[in-house]
């Protein structure tokens, strides 16, 4: 008995290791794939949408007309980031020069003998290098672009056969209904992630534009917009993404002020809309816990860098709803969940936590 526990054990240990290599050494196969099926998700939510609005339309044509929203979208996008970006490098050098300056204003006052370098405090920093990276990375971002758009529109077409599939392949009725669901759930999962992301964002997003056109910031429709991406990255995007706005606010203005404000503001609403408006809207629409969040984050950012810390929350949810699904497993995903009542458990399980939830809370007052 325990030789064959022992073996078990093995397996799952070893079959762990090799799902973990496959999924780093594979990434550039794989994070395509995962931003399509993101995106099919999304063009569902549109075609619904458009549906609901103009009835009249034929399910071909709302199909043709969410898919290319999706795409004209993500075009527009990166065309903005990829221009933002090549300015920032044109700005590079000027950026340093004005950091080294502040850092010489900041030894006199402090009375410090040593000189101070940007190389002192940050390492050392060799531009062309930098460029050379980032265009490295654009490159690779179009080549991840044009197999993303393949990924898309060949799962676009195949979305409404996976039901006919499911049932040809499930060994009983009961079986496949059970699968379709968890795949509905996963998609209205991700659906609802999305949303309260980008309501959350857009607040982020709205707010920080109004500090940065009101100090008069070169490009602040580029940070604006780089600001609602890194609010898809949960509880650390916002606060690193309003570090770069406010480096290039000391480079646009003479004194300290602006950029000190553009930073404490951003900080502000930061603080307001993930303290008060998201932890609210995550608790009404998702089940995951906080920690579980950080966990994820930290998880995927080491396994597949940006792509991953953007993914990390739906990745989660789907891990939850698998792990929910088997009794083996069903802890995993208890732990994942907020509430300890992961949406694979029953209804009556669900109520019953609410029950103990609204105890414990009688009891402590």
């Amino acid at each position: 008995m325990n030789s064959r526990r022992q073996i078990g054990i093995a397996s799952v240990i070893i079959g762990t290791a090799a799902s973990l290599a496959l999924l780093y050494f594979l990434r550039n196969i794989i994070i395509p794939l995962v931003v399509a099926m993101v995106l099919v998700v999304l063009v569902q939510a549109l075609v619904r949408a458009i549906g609901h609005r103009w009835r009249w339309m034929p399910d071909w044509l709302v199909a043709v007309l969410a898919a290319l929203t999706i795409i004209v979208t993500s075009a527009i996008a990166i065309y903005v980031l990829v221009q933002g970006v090549t300015q920032m490098v044109g700005q590079g050098p000027a950026l340093v020069a004005r950091i080294e300056g502040l850092l010489q204003d900041a030894r006199r006052t402090w009375g410090v003998e040593q000189p101070l370098h940007v190389s002192t405090v940050i390492g050392q920093v060799s531009l062309p290098q930098l460029a050379g990276r980032l265009l490295t990375g654009v490159q690779g971002l179009f080549s991840a672009l044009v197999l993303v758009i393949l990924y898309f529109v060949f799962l676009l077409a195949e979305r409404q056969k996976v039901a006919r599939k499911v049932r040809n392949m499930a060994a009983s009725r009961a079986q496949s209904s059970a699968i379709l669901q968890g795949l509905e759930q996963v998609g209205e999962d991700i659906e609802t992630y999305i949303w309260v992301q980008t309501l959350t964002g857009l607040m982020l997003a709205g707010g920080s534009a109004l500090i940065m056109f009101a100090v008069g910031l070169d490009n602040a429709l580029f940070w604006t917009f780089v600001l609602f991406l890194l609010s898809f990255i949960p509880i650390l995007g916002v606060t690193i993404g309003s570090v770069a706005p406010a480096l290039f606010a000391l480079l646009q203005f003479p004194t300290l002020w602006p950029a000190i404000i553009i930073f404490g503001g951003i900080q502000v609403i930061a603080f307001v809309v993930g303290n008060l408006v998201y932890p609210t809207m995550q608790a009404q629409t998702q089940n995951i816990s906080p920690v579980a969040t950080l966990l994820s984050l930290a998880f995927w950012t080491a396994l597949w860098g940006m792509p991953g810390a953007f993914l990390s929350v739906p990745l989660t949810l789907i891990l939850m709803l698998i792990c929910a699904k088997f009794d083996s497993s069903r802890w995993v995903a208890v732990l994942l969940s907020n509430d300890g009542a992961p949406y694979a458990l029953s209804h009556q399980a669900r109520a019953d936590a609410a029950r103990h939830r609204h105890q414990d809370a009688e009891a402590e007052a």
